[in-house]
């Protein structure tokens, strides 16, 4: 063992090492005591607090501030002492790569422009909160109160403090973040639970006007706005269906009918009226009558309504949130109201049915129940409108033991229009064909009565005549209409085409009578064009000549065999293509 050197003073070594190992006890234990404080919060507030409080009480320093980060290298003054509080919330772009505690004056403000805030703060030692090698925020301390500079040790302990409380923020600011989540999610649920009670509303009725201020009445509420407008989509332009807030109906005259508002229906999201990229027209007439929000009212996505919405009672701006609540709400109304739309719909067919029906039958009655029982003849008719009811017309009418009239019809037009004119002829034949008038007069009468009562466009076919049981002879007029075939037994005809003009072309037409004299074994054919002009799927007609062909191959079948082989026919011509047009035959058979 070496002897000890007196000149070294063993005491005085081991009072100074004493002395740091109680410092460095002390420091230790402060760190632990500000770890346990920093850790047994989770506001990020009070941790903010302490972060400058511990060392502004241990240290005396004189003023403290605290950032953070929030966007890259944007940092946000969170909390301070003894500087203004105007100055939180203050942002400052930061770009730092100081790992420790450093000086501000011994930092370059040519490379580093951002200390200049810190020095106008009178700021004079900044030290970084850093966690897994990304910066949290920026801590800054002010002079000390007794003037002295910021010794090792210190600076140790805050850079230490620094270190601790970086888990302590990432902690609160997990916090803050799941408490934004929450209030989120609250909010949401809210609104759910809100536009779960406005659906059921909505949903309750299938009244459209009620939709619409159900719709009105909860935008108004839940967005506390001041005024509203919903139009609604018709063909290529929208028109306003219902507004609410506006003092006078003068407000609403330049919004009734508007062209301008169809550059709207390509909008698929909601937008502020301020935001739009595009300025137009429309949108500066909406801003200026107190209008700030637009929300498409989409179904199968396409734009069918436009929610306008007015500015809130309190001046505050619309958030994205309830931006998406309007859009959610204006989509769930355009389906109640589209729904609504349906149904009214509906009701209407099922109306226009009914009475389409009615009118079937009141057609039906208008026509013979069934041919006369005619000694010497057989006769057999059939009418099958393409339609509900038609305008097609033919008629048997027993004038006495030894005349009958048989008459065919055809009224341009389907539908209930043919159908009323056709009952108007039905009419004027049965009132004058018993008159006593020729049948040429009576031909005149009826193209009168039609050409006064309807438009140039409709018009009818005609044809008909008195049938003399006796003396086998048959007067007949032809207005017009697809001529009749008049059979023989050896298969010759003749066309039955003498008359006039189609009844309504115009008044006063002047009509000749036809007389023919039937023998035993003679044919009468009539029948409208939705037997000639029947189309099959190749767009063929079945024509005449098919007609012809087809009465030559039955002359020994009865009347109403006749008539079935030709509507057989017919129907298989035309097979898998939809009837077009009504379908009509009187068959006469002349017998032995």
């Amino acid at each position: 063992m070496l002897p000890a050197d007196p000149n070294i003073p063993i005491k005085d070594d081991e009072e100074v090492i004493s002395r740091k190992l109680d410092e460095k006890l002390m420091e230790l234990h402060s760190l632990f005591e500000v770890s346990q404080t920093l850790n047994s919060s989770l506001k990020l507030t009070a941790i903010l607090d302490n972060i400058l409080l511990t060392p502004m009480g241990k240290m005396l320093i004189s003023r403290g501030i605290v950032l953070l980060q929030y966007k890259k290298n944007i940092f946000r003054v969170e909390t301070l002492k003894g500087l203004p509080t105007s100055v939180i919330g203050d942002e400052i772009k930061i770009e730092c790569t100081c790992s420790g505690p450093q000086f501000v004056d011994q930092i370059d403000e040519t490379d580093n422009p951002w200390i200049q805030y810190f020095r106008e703060k009178s700021i004079e030692l900044v030290i970084p909160i850093r966690s897994s090698n990304k910066i949290l925020g920026m801590i800054g301390f002010g002079k000390k109160i007794s003037k002295t500079k910021y010794l090792q040790s210190e600076l140790n302990f805050l850079n230490s403090l620094s270190n601790i409380a970086s888990s302590a923020i990432e902690n609160g600011l997990m916090i803050i973040e799941l408490q934004e989540v929450n209030r989120k999610l609250d909010k949401k649920v809210q609104e759910l639970n809100t536009l779960f009670d406005i659906g059921k509303e909505l949903n309750s009725t299938l009244d459209s006007d009620k939709i619409l201020n159900l719709l009105s009445y909860a935008i108004m509420g839940e967005m506390m706005i001041n005024r509203a407008m919903v139009f609604t989509r018709e063909n290529d332009h929208f028109e306003l269906a219902i507004s609410k807030g506006h003092r006078s109906t003068a407000d609403l005259s330049e919004f009734k009918n508007t062209q301008e508002l169809s550059t709207f229906q390509q909008i698929s999201e909601s937008f502020q009226l301020r935001d739009h990229p595009q300025k137009s027209p429309i949108i500066d007439k909406l801003y200026k009558a107190g209008f700030r929000v637009i929300v498409p009212m989409r179904i199968q996505d396409e734009t069918k309504g436009i929610l306008t919405i007015g500015e809130k009672i309190n001046k505050q701006d619309f958030v994205q949130e309830e931006l998406e609540f309007l859009y959610t709400l204006g989509n769930e109304a355009m389906i109640c109201l589209e729904n609504a739309r349906l149904f009214e719909e509906t009701l209407e067919k099922q109306r226009i049915e009914e009475e389409l029906e009615l009118a079937r039958e009141i057609q039906q009655r208008l026509l013979p129940k069934s041919c006369p029982k005619i000694p010497g003849f057989e006769i057999a008719a059939m009418n099958i409108p393409s339609r509900q009811v038609g305008g097609d017309y033919y008629d048997c009418i027993s004038l006495d033991s030894n005349r009958t009239c048989l008459a065919i019809a055809d009224v341009s037009g389907k539908g209930i229009p043919a159908s009323l004119l056709m009952s108007n002829v039905q009419a004027g034949l049965h009132a004058m064909i018993d008159s006593g008038m020729r049948l040429s007069e009576i031909a005149a009468k009826i193209n009168n009565m039609v050409h006064r009562n309807t438009g140039y466009d409709r018009f009818i076919t005609f044809y008909f005549g008195i049938l003399e049981h006796d003396s086998r002879k048959f007067g007949c007029v032809n207005a017009g209409h697809n001529p009749p075939y008049l059979f023989h037994q050896d298969g010759s005809f003749q066309l039955l085409d003498k008359g006039g003009l189609i009844l309504g072309m115009m008044p006063n037409i002047v009509y000749q009578k036809e007389e023919v004299q039937l023998q035993s074994g003679d044919w009468i054919i009539m029948f409208t064009d939705g037997v000639s002009e029947a189309m099959n799927e190749h767009d063929e007609e079945f024509e005449e000549h098919r007609i012809e062909e087809i009465v030559k191959a039955n002359l020994q079948a009865s009347a109403e065999e006749m008539k079935d082989a030709l509507y057989k026919a017919v129907k298989n011509f035309t097979k898998g293509v939809p009837q077009s047009d009504d379908i009509t035959m009187v068959i006469v058979k002349v017998l032995q």
